[in-house]
């Protein structure tokens, strides 16, 4: 057992670990993470395309549980389709933008 423990501990010092690539030369290029602030992210966020495709979203969800209803009886319209395609390009485009609004 002892044996075990001391060629696992053996192979871990032997094993090259990555090393943290730094110009200590020119201090000045390493970039230190920015966490934006609550205020800096409200402002991001606060375009009016942004909040329109946001409730347009909204709709649409309220909406689906009705359509699904149909779907239940077997009409399936196209415009079940259309809508849900809608849905997946609007909580795309929400999302793409929520991630770009969070991050520095």
């Amino acid at each position: 057992m002892e044996f075990r423990h001391l060629l696992v501990g053996a192979l871990l010092v032997a094993i090259p670990l990555p090393r943290q690539n730094v110009n200590m030369e020119h201090p000045h290029e390493i970039q230190v993470q920015h966490h934006l602030s609550p205020e800096e992210i409200r402002d991001r966020l606060s375009a009016p395309q942004l909040q329109k495709d946001a409730k347009d979203l909204a709709e649409l969800c309220a909406s689906i549980p009705v359509d699904m209803d149909s779907v239940k009886q077997g009409l399936l319209g196209k415009e079940v389709l259309e809508k849900l395609k809608r849905v997946e390009k609007l909580s795309k485009h929400v999302r793409e933008e929520l991630t770009r609004a969070s991050t520095p």
